[in-house]
C-alpha cells in the first residue's frame, strides 16, 4: 500500500511543469526562481520572496527583501509584479544604537503613471534629537517623497529606491536640520492591485 502511494505521489510530482519566474521590468526581467505546478492557472497569484542580492550579486543588497506576485503566464514563463520591498529587521537593529534617534516617516503616494504606494523612510540620527527636530525631519522627508513620486513613473521610482538614490537625496536634505547617521527607505508596499500595473 505504502509503495503504491509513493508511486502515485511520484507520478503526480513528475506530472508537474516547471515555470521559470521573471522579476518585473524595474528589475530587468531577471530570472528569480522556478515554480512547479500542474498548469499555468495554478501559478497565477503565487508569491515569491527573494533578496535583492539574488538579482545584483552585490553583497550590500543582502538586507533588501523583495516580494513578487505572478500576474501573467506565457508558455512556461511566469511574469511578476512587485508587491513589497522591505529591509530585514536585523539590518534595521544594527543601525539604531543607544543614544541615537530613529525618525520614521510613512506616506501614501501616487506615481506619475498612477500606481499607489506606501513608502516608509527611516532616518537615524547621530545622537538624540528634540521632538521639534523629529517633526522637521518627517516634514522634509514626506514632502520630498510625495513630490518625487508624483513626477516619476513606477518602474523608475522603484529603481531609485532599491539603488539608494532616494535615500541619498533625503539624507542631503535632512543634513540641513540635523546630521543623520543613516537614511534608508525601509519599506515600500504596492497598494494598487498588481494586475492594474502594465508589464
Amino acid at each position: 500500500m505504502a509503495q503504491r502511494l509513493t508511486r502515485e505521489a511520484r507520478g503526480k510530482w513528475e506530472a508537474k511543469v516547471w515555470f521559470r519566474v521573471l522579476a518585473p521590468r524595474a528589475f530587468g526581467f531577471a530570472e528569480v526562481g522556478a515554480i512547479p505546478a500542474n498548469d499555468a492557472k495554478s501559478v497565477l497569484g503565487r508569491t515569491l520572496e527573494i533578496s535583492f542580492y539574488d538579482i545584483t550579486k552585490d553583497i550590500s543588497q543582502l538586507p533588501t527583501k523583495l516580494k513578487f506576485q505572478v500576474v501573467k503566464v506565457d508558455g512556461s514563463t511566469a511574469y511578476t509584479q512587485l508587491k513589497l520591498i522591505e529591509l530585514t529587521r536585523d539590518y534595521i537593529r544594527s543601525l539604531v544604537r543607544r543614544g541615537t534617534s530613529k525618525v520614521d516617516t510613512i506616506v501614501d503616494v501616487t506615481t506619475a503613471d498612477n500606481v499607489k504606494l506606501r513608502i516608509m523612510c527611516m532616518v537615524v540620527t547621530q545622537s538624540r534629537v528634540k521632538t521639534s527636530q523629529k517633526k522637521a525631519i518627517r516634514k522634509i522627508a514626506a514632502e520630498y517623497i510625495i513630490k518625487k513620486a508624483s513626477s516619476t513613473n513606477f518602474n523608475d521610482l522603484i529603481q531609485e529606491i532599491v539603488l539608494g538614490k532616494m535615500a541619498s537625496e533625503i539624507e542631503s536634505l535632512v543634513k540641513k536640520i540635523y546630521p543623520p547617521r543613516k537614511v534608508e527607505i525601509r519599506k515600500v508596499k504596492v497598494l494598487t492591485s498588481p494586475f492594474e500595473i502594465p508589464l
